[in-house]
């Protein structure tokens, strides 16, 4: 849901008169602090499901660790304090739960229910009665066209950011 929210950004922000070579203006400080985060949770789900490694949890949480880190260093951009509060809710589900975001088990197919409970779902996993901050987890169910999606309020928020710093930047309201 990531990228269509990017995309709807970029749409309004150029509708209600910005230009699209305003993101060109843009200065994202640590912009490789974040790239290495999102590579370690790529990797975390790309593994997980495939080899045995009992680090996956301390990896995801310290791949949160150095996206606030930079999102932090950021934080005078337009959206960025969005951003910040969805990823710290983010951050405390997991961090409260061995490492991973737990999901609703009734409303994912059947063979990822069963990865998960074996351990090998990556970066999730499944919500049980003990789940710590269960309402900060994937517990909403959106249906898009051409995929289902389990989002957080953390995942709310930080799109909203995502949304809202896109628009301003392309109608030319920058740092």
């Amino acid at each position: 849901m990531f990228f269509e929210i990017i995309i709807a950004a970029v749409i309004i922000g150029m509708v209600t008169g910005g230009r699209f070579s305003n993101l060109s203006q843009l200065k994202i400080k640590f912009i490789y602090v974040i790239v290495v985060a999102y590579l370690i949770q790529v990797g975390i789900d790309f593994g997980a499901p495939r080899w045995e490694f009992g680090g996956y949890s301390y990896l995801h949480t310290l791949s949160y660790l150095i996206l606030l880190f930079a999102l932090v260093k950021n934080r005078s951009i337009p959206g960025m304090q969005l951003i910040i509060a969805g990823t710290l809710l983010n951050f405390a589900v997991i961090a409260l739960n061995a490492g991973q975001m737990p999901v609703r088990a009734d409303v994912i197919p059947a063979q990822m229910a069963e990865l998960l409970a074996a351990g090998r779902g990556g970066t999730h996993g499944l919500m049980t009665d003990e789940t710590s901050l269960a309402f900060l987890a994937d517990i909403f169910y959106i249906k898009l066209p051409y995929q289902r999606q389990l989002i957080s309020i953390g995942d709310i928020l930080l799109n909203a950011g995502v949304l809202a710093l896109i628009i301003k930047v392309i109608r030319g309201k920058t740092q």
